[in-house]
């Protein structure tokens, strides 16, 4: 009995022992003077490390990420909101997956699995605004109190690369919406009123100058993922020519491909394709560099936005069988047999149902 007696003297007592313990690391934890831990703020990432590291952030938005999407309206190759609309490309797989897609395919954009998918793409463009001025202010914070920490030439670079997403981002959200909100790293209230989308290029074009002036014709780091002096070249004609400045576009075009920077692939298989010889090949301007095998346990650094038309039902990938080519697109790509012009051209009748 005296042997049975002595466990709840012996159990009370560590439990006694516990607790004070337990208190003790409380009020140390709690205490002021007691350091954050797992914290990340512009404090503990106020260095090189951490600049970097933002800017590549600000990168992996350029595609779907499960942080601010679980779904496919957000993918960097737009084909929901292009092909899909456009009748080159069916959604694909059963009725029931991805249903939103049903009906931006029919052009019913005021329903709610519609706007589901325009609240993606918003999400994502505008965490790609915030993760670039975010990489900015930081820049510019390191620069201020450790101007030994980046140098001078990597300070330029990571605030064009910076710049350039910027730009990038909100034209991705003019092309959809027009009037947007344009936001910039000295922002402090974020209840601004929409720009006209007519004023939105000026603000996106100033961006891109500001980028062409910092970044260099190769890439930082030689990595190719990266903005370069040329690609903003590229997309600043790219956005002139949306904004109706034909001529300008024209100017800024011509000195692009007067450069030979960027090539036309001899065959077009090199443009889409897999095989890893051909990737970022010289028609490349801007790519989103995907990530595989890395750690992530499902794949989603890997092109998330991208995951379409595999061998879909019973196949040993199960996912996804989206974005299949339609008949309209097919259609398109016939031609007179005797001129050799496609008859979507030449023949009203072009896309009528016929046995081809």
């Amino acid at each position: 009995m005296k042997k049975v007696s002595r466990h709840p003297l012996l159990l009370g007592s560590l439990l006694a022992v516990l607790a004070l313990g337990v208190m003790y690391g409380c009020k140390d934890f709690l205490s002021s003077a007691a350091a954050p831990q797992g914290t990340l703020d512009q404090t503990t990432l106020a260095n090189r490390a951490g600049v970097e590291g933002s800017l590549i952030a600000a990168y992996r938005d350029l595609d779907c990420t499960t942080a601010t999407s679980a779904n496919w309206g957000c993918a960097a190759s737009n084909w929901v909101w292009g092909s899909v609309p456009s009748d080159d490309a069916y959604k694909g797989s059963e009725a029931s997956d991805q249903p939103p897609i049903n009906d931006i395919e029919g052009l019913h954009w005021a329903t709610g699995d519609a706007e589901s998918y325009l609240n993606d793409k918003w999400t994502a463009v505008y965490e790609g605004v915030v993760r670039a001025n975010a990489t900015i202010r930081l820049l510019k914070k390191v620069v201020a109190d450790s101007p030994a920490e980046i140098s001078a030439a990597d300070a330029k670079g990571i605030e064009g690369e910076a710049l350039f997403l910027r730009a990038h981002y909100h034209f991705e959200a003019y092309r959809l919406w027009g009037n947007i909100p344009y936001y910039r790293e000295t922002d402090t209230d974020f209840r601004k009123p929409n720009l006209q989308a007519s004023a939105v290029p000026a603000e996106i074009i100033k961006d891109l100058d500001a980028a062409i002036a910092l970044l260099t014709a190769t890439p930082r780091n030689n990595q190719v993922g990266r903005a370069t002096q040329w690609a903003a070249k590229a997309y600043k004609g790219r956005v002139q020519v949306y904004a109706g400045q034909y001529a300008a576009a024209l100017t800024t075009l011509r000195e692009v491909q007067a450069s030979n920077v960027y090539g036309l692939e001899d065959s077009y298989d090199k443009v889409w394709t897999g095989f890893k010889a051909f990737e970022n090949g010289k028609e490349t301007i801007l790519a989103y560099q995907a990530s595989a095998n890395d750690g992530e346990p499902n794949g989603n650094n890997a092109n998330f936005g991208e995951r379409l038309n595999f061998p879909h039902s019973g196949s040993p990938l199960s996912c996804c069988g989206f974005h299949q080519g339609s008949q309209n697109l097919v259609n398109f790509y016939v031609v007179n047999a005797a001129t050799g012009l496609p008859i979507a051209l030449t023949d009203a009748n072009w896309n009528a149902p016929t046995t081809r």
